[in-house]
């Protein structure tokens, strides 16, 4: 049986991102070989992984370097530093805007939307999933946004799933929702 696993923001080959988001790694050559080997560890050549846009930038490597050593079934949902041309598209099975797929938490089939940037109250009746935002100021301001909805009683069903707030690693929706 396959299970769906969701990740943003990897930024494969982005030097850039380690200072910018604090990231763990001395080099980007060790950032993208963990994230590889985190990404293969959970997930299975059977499995769907929902890249939640920015998936590599500033690559001087093909795309297809990254994507043929990782399992699963590549679906990406484009970023703002997603390339839209044929080659980089061409590396995921699926390329969308925005995506609506269910998926199972707690035993209960749910709509789970997906999408680069967060959408505030399409949480509400549904579960989204999102990145974009990274570790600074935009992503301190969010979720202060979340925390005050919910405290008037606006049910907030949504989840940055950030490489970077997962540990590096995909994961799946009861992963992210019963953290």
């Amino acid at each position: 049986m396959s299970r769906n696993f969701y990740i943003a923001d990897t930024h494969f080959g982005h030097e850039n991102c380690i200072s910018f988001d604090g990231r763990p790694f001395e080099t980007i050559e060790e950032h993208d070989e963990a994230l590889i080997v985190n990404w293969n560890s959970v997930v299975t050549d059977k499995d769907h992984v929902y890249i939640l846009g920015d998936f590599a930038f500033k690559n001087e490597r093909p795309v297809s370097e990254y994507t043929k050593r990782l399992k699963g079934h590549l679906h990406l949902i484009r970023g703002n530093h997603d390339k839209k041309t044929a080659e980089y598209e061409s590396c995921f099975e699926t390329v969308d805007n925005v995506l609506t797929v269910v998926d199972v938490l707690n035993d209960i089939k749910h709509r789970v939307v997906l999408c680069h940037y967060w959408m505030p109250f399409v949480g509400q009746r549904k579960i989204m999933l999102y990145g974009h935002t990274h570790t600074g100021d935009e992503y301190v301001l969010e979720e202060l946004l979340k925390a005050e909805l919910k405290k008037n009683d606006y049910p907030m069903n949504s989840y940055n799933v950030g490489c970077m707030h997962l540990g590096y690693f995909p994961r799946t929706l009861e992963q992210i929702v019963n953290v």
